[in-house]
């Protein structure tokens, strides 16, 4: 049987055996996704790391498929969109055991998945970057960074107090969380530091600042796909609008052209180069770890950061390695992406949280305030310091208004702009780490 897919050129017609889903004919992967999902159902699956990537693999595979074949929709994010909203979906109307659930969240969080993928992308995005643009970008990234936090707190205090919310209330419990760095890195601190500020329980208040946390993330998801899809527009909303993945609007360099292997979903190289940047990635998130220990008020991710920028500024590694390294980031994201958006919605997203949120009409309206401010803010400062709006929106604003490391894959996977990365962990991790030092000063007088 035949089935229509559109293309560029036209419609033509792609026989169903024909296509491939993460590199594998379409009936020998349902034929594998049947097998796995027999044994989820039937919760057959032992809690370990084959199982994590069985399960993952198959339901982001799947969905990332299915997204990326609807029309318009697959513009304005698609296969991610989907990744991220149906498992979540689904466990909170019971279609998929809560085993899944917990196998999702303890492969993500508990058997090392979230640092080997989030450090191969940062690394590799870093090391396959174009020298001479990283340097020009530097420091300057902070001015649109400073421009969307200014903005998201400034609007969103006001609107909170005309509405009747309260100027406090919306800075400390809707933008505070939103813009911290995520759950563990921005809300649990938050929490302690409320408490110890003003009395009462951690608990209590950390139950009033996740929710913000976990839909201001989904719409930054949603806003990636639709700049996305606004940024493919053939007329430009106005001049600098998209850089198609570049950031800084001097930086001449052509996007590298994906090869046929990765359109088909192939390893890109040989498998020695994925051994050596897996290698490499590894023994930089180890020295994150160490130098985190030595001095803890850096993230071990800002470590990871500075350790394959200096390593890049400086010419230490040849470019074999340096190669071997982007093919590392090339693989995790052609096979791991959509299996990192699965655990991230099956492990991390509450929807009976989201409902509560939903049904408070000036607590939504706030948190979807505070996400476009911080974008618009970040994109139109952006704009004043050399940078594309789109890329600046993204990189400076959403980075610091998603979920973190989690949340940066995930928006960048629905931007489709994942060598945007580095720019996005600085964000979350510096962004963030300021956001707590300037709600810890703003408590002592306002809480």
């Amino acid at each position: 049987m035949n089935s229509q897919t559109e293309t560029n050129l036209g419609v033509t017609k792609v026989s169903l055996k024909d296509q491939k889903i993460l590199g594998l004919q379409v009936p020998i992967f349902l034929g594998i996704a049947l097998i796995v999902i027999i044994g989820m159902y039937f919760e057959l699956l032992p809690s370990n790391i084959a199982s994590g990537f069985a399960v993952t693999m198959v339901l982001g595979g799947l969905l990332s498929w299915i997204g990326d074949k609807i029309p318009v929709f697959n513009t304005f994010g698609g296969g991610p969109l989907l990744c991220i909203l149906i498992p979540a979906l689904f466990l909170y109307w019971g279609f998929l055991p809560e085993s899944f659930g917990a196998l999702a969240d303890n492969f993500y969080n508990e058997m090392g998945f979230a640092e080997v993928a989030v450090t191969g992308i940062i690394v590799g995005s870093l090391l396959s970057m174009d020298r001479d643009m990283l340097m020009k970008t530097g420091i300057r990234f902070f001015i649109p960074l400073l421009g969307g936090v200014a903005s998201a707190l400034l609007v969103g205090g006001l609107v909170g107090h005309l509405i009747g919310f309260g100027f406090s209330e919306t800075i400390f419990f809707v933008v505070g969380p939103i813009m911290g760095g995520g759950m563990a890195a921005g809300a649990v601190p938050l929490s302690e530091i409320y408490a110890s500020t003003s009395g009462g329980d951690a608990g209590d208040y950390l139950a009033k600042l996740a929710p913000a946390v976990m839909v201001g993330n989904m719409i930054c998801i949603i806003l990636a796909g639709l700049m996305n899809g606004l940024g493919k527009r053939k007329k430009p909303l106005f001049n600098n609008f998209s850089g198609d993945g570049k950031i800084l609007r001097s930086d001449t360099s052509k996007p590298k052209a994906a090869s046929e292997d990765k359109k088909q979903g192939l390893i890109p190289s040989s498998l020695s180069n994925i051994a050596i940047g897996l290698l490499l990635a590894s023994g930089i998130f180890v020295f994150g770890q160490i130098a985190n220990e030595l001095v803890p008020a850096l993230h071990s991710y800002v470590w990871v950061i500075l350790a394959a920028a200096s390593l890049k500024l400086f010419k230490l590694l040849p470019d074999s390695v340096e190669k071997a390294s982007e093919d590392w980031y090339d693989f995790i994201s052609m096979a791991w992406v959509p299996a990192i958006l699965v655990t991230i919605s099956a492990g991390m997203i509450d929807f009976n949280s989201v409902l509560e949120i939903v049904m408070n009409p000036s607590y939504i309206s706030l948190t979807l305030l505070t996400v476009i401010m911080a974008a618009l803010g970040a994109g139109l400062v952006g704009l004043l310091v050399g940078f594309y709006f789109v890329e600046s929106s993204i990189a400076a604003g959403l980075g610091m208004a998603d979920m973190g490391g989690s949340g940066d894959v995930a928006v960048l996977s629905a931007s489709g702009r994942m060598g945007l990365m580095p720019f996005l962990q600085i964000s979350s991790r510096i962004g963030g780490a300021f956001m707590l030092i300037l709600l810890s000063v703003l408590a002592s007088f306002l809480l």
